[in-house]
């Protein structure tokens, strides 16, 4: 019984953290991504192009398995395939066609890549955190603006502070980075409903 309720807690335990991953929780999350492609020399802009507010370092495990893997496709097509991910699916996609060998390498990479939902994003206020710890770490109020915008949380500015310790990057580029306006639509939450 007790080794049960051990085996329980784990699982449950991993389940909140995979779910913490998915929605957006880890404000690094564009730093780390940012991290394993520079470790590919992948260039700095398609490295901000491919994590730009990434969810996770799925963007970037992505790039470099599909890189050790996948020595036929262009970085560019490898950007697309990746940017957005949020697991290693796209690559598994990839692969599995490929390997059918029935289509293009183009119509695997448009039809695995990750895709944003369409139409207007839901209504988002800001989060004060954010325009506040990017103002305390010495932003100017209009970058702070820039990167807090449509922001859940102190995170870009989180993100930013992280970034700078790469040394490698300005802090308009780590505004790209990191900023959450560059998410997904279908990646905010859904609007919850009055009873």
């Amino acid at each position: 019984m007790r080794l049960t309720s051990a085996v329980l807690v784990l699982v449950a335990g991993g389940c909140r953290a995979s779910a913490l991953a998915q929605s957006g929780d880890d404000p690094l999350a564009p730093v780390r991504c940012y991290m394993l492609a520079d470790a590919k020399n992948l260039a700095s802009e398609s490295a901000i192009q491919l994590c730009s507010a990434a969810l996770s370092e799925a963007p970037g495990r992505c790039y470099v398995e599909a890189v050790d893997r996948l020595h036929q496709l262009s970085e560019q097509k490898v950007l697309t395939l990746c940017a957005h991910a949020t697991s290693l699916q796209p690559l598994n996609c990839y692969r599995r066609l490929a390997a059918a060998g029935t289509i293009t390498e183009d119509q695997m990479i448009s039809y695995c890549a990750t895709r944003c939902a369409l139409g207007p994003a839901p209504a988002q206020v800001s989060d004060a955190g954010c325009i506040e710890t990017a103002i305390r770490i010495g932003l100017a109020l209009q970058t702070a603006g820039e990167l807090c915008a449509g922001s859940r949380s102190a995170g870009p500015a989180l993100c930013l502070q992280a970034g700078r310790d790469l040394h490698t990057l300005t802090d308009s580029s780590l505004v790209r980075l990191c900023s959450e306006a560059r998410r997904c639509q279908s990646e905010y939450p859904p609007p919850t409903e009055s009873p």
